[in-house]
């Protein structure tokens, strides 16, 4: 494919340490993205924690505009104006992205309801009280059952109701879920005797034990949430919560006490009895419900921070990682690429230069330890042959001097082999020789027996004269002149 050759080719003329390098990339490519996908799983946690505390925030605002309607007298205002502007705000800023829009919109409208109806009774309260305490009752509840739902809604779009953490799971169930729920059976306790008649029979007395125990499972249940919580939590969610939590418990305990005597009949506990023991009820739920706001808070902050410290000690521990694994890299590429490109510095020179007494310099025992050690046994194998080819350029240089030298003489000259006499070269002169009788071996040795059978003990002229008495007798048409006996005195040489 036209891309592949392309790439192969780009990639053929990158050094051998860029190749490695790209390699190291590739891989570090790999390590940052799944880097990145770690960390942004890491981000949508901290988005999701501060996604709840939105929703917390949210909470104690629905909170307070819920609590200060039943603790505060009637005709208090100021109160209900300050929970709206905090409503509206957190209206404008979340509502889009709780989608908590309708529900909010009742529960402020409940509000306005609820404190307009509270100026309207404080004019009308001695004229006619119970009506105007049954009006504001009714509103309240009303108010109330739009509050639990808008803390509903609030707590399944904000995560809250999905909180991961058993810890914070199980406070956000007392702030979100059972408080509220302690609060509607505080109210409708109250709502049931404030409307009690004044004959009172069994069927009353049924109805109030049905209440006190209704009571019973709200404080139950908020006993197991305090339970669990402080399983999962440390020490310091104890502390916090420890004191408000006794408080409450031991407010319900009495409110349950006080309706029961009502129920059994005692005639000395009255209805306004129960309505200080309320009072008593709903301050320690407002210190709770506050406690366990300002718990949960904290908690959510932890974990945001803990998320932010996790995730930059895994960044730097990656990048950490990641610098030491690139000088590991490059360690690696240099032990790799330097003697390469140290062989290729070598070659290159002997190339130019032709000397081939040059070395390449490494040691180690792997596979390009064995590439040097096999290209300097080359060179090395290249410089004998290169010595071999200057000696027999010698020994040829050699020869042809001496040719030249025996062609020079004037007289009969041969350069013969030993013992065979092999004629290797012979001057003009000697060519009429060559042509008759010594030209044949067996002649060619008895000329030169001399030459051959004394030559230990004849001095160097005597047997060139051997030589040369040998070329006259063959170009005499009589015979050798010579006789193998004269060969033992030096007058028998000359013919």
């Amino acid at each position: 494919m036209p891309i592949t050759h392309r790439l192969s080719a780009w990639l053929g003329r990158l050094s051998v340490g860029r190749k490695l390098m790209l390699i190291y990339l590739l891989d570090l490519t790999a390590v940052i993205y799944v880097s990145s996908i770690l960390i942004h799983e890491k981000n949508e946690a901290i988005d999701f924690t501060r996604k709840e505390t939105v929703g917390t925030a949210y909470a104690s605002v629905v909170r307070d505009g819920l609590m200060g309607q039943f603790l505060q007298a009637p005709g208090v205002a100021p109160s209900v104006l300050a929970v709206q502007e905090r409503l509206s705000a957190m209206r404008d800023a979340h509502d889009d992205k709780l989608h908590t829009a309708p529900a909010s919109q009742r529960f402020s409208d409940a509000l306005g309801r609820f404190a307009a109806l509270q100026e309207r009774a404080q004019a009308g309260l001695k004229a006619a009280p119970q009506a105007s305490l049954a009006a504001l009752a009714a509103a309240r509840g009303q108010l109330l059952r739009d509050g639990r739902e808008l803390l509903t809604t609030v707590a399944n779009q904000s995560n809250l109701i999905l909180d991961p953490a058993l810890d914070s799971y199980y406070v956000m169930s007392l702030v979100v879920l059972r408080f509220p729920e302690l609060l509607q059976a505080v109210h409708d306790t109250m709502v049931f005797l404030q409307a009690s008649p004044p004959a009172r029979g069994p069927q009353w007395s049924s109805e109030l034990l049905t209440l006190a125990g209704r009571l019973d499972a709200v404080m139950l249940g908020i006993e197991s949430d305090y339970n669990q919580a402080f399983i999962a939590g440390t020490p310091e969610m104890h502390k916090a919560l420890g004191g408000q939590r006794e408080a409450l418990k031991a407010s319900l305990m009495e409110l349950q006490s006080l309706l029961q005597a009502m129920a059994a009949g005692e005639s000395r506990r009255s209805v306004a009895d129960v309505a200080q023991q309320q009072a008593k009820v709903l301050q320690a739920l407002t210190w709770a419900w506050d406690s366990g706001i300002t718990d949960l808070d904290r908690l959510l902050a932890q974990r945001v921070d803990g998320l932010f410290a996790r995730m930059w000690l895994h960044l730097g521990t990656a990048l950490v990682l990641l610098g030491c694994i690139l000088s590991l890299v490059t360690l690696v590429a240099r032990q790799i690429a330097k003697p390469l490109q140290h062989l290729a510095k070598v070659a290159d020179e002997v190339r130019h230069s032709g000397d081939h007494s040059l070395r390449a310099r490494w040691s180690s025992r792997d596979e390009i330890g064995r590439l040097v050690t096999a290209f300097n046994d080359m060179l090395a194998q290249l410089d004998r042959e290169r010595l071999l080819q200057q000696e027999l350029a010698a020994s040829a240089r050699a020869a042809q001097a001496q040719r030249e030298l025996v062609e020079a003489f004037p007289i009969a000259l041969m350069v013969t082999s030993i013992p065979e006499h092999e004629v290797l070269h012979a001057n003009a002169p000697a060519s009429p020789w060559l042509n008759g009788r010594g030209g044949t071996p067996g002649w060619r040795a008895w000329s030169l027996g001399c030459a051959r059978g004394s030559s230990s003990a004849w001095p160097i002229w005597a047997r060139w004269m051997s030589l040369r008495c040998a070329g006259r007798a063959a170009q005499s048409p009589h015979g050798p002149c010579c006789r193998p006996a004269a060969c033992t005195t030096r007058g028998a040489m000359r013919c």
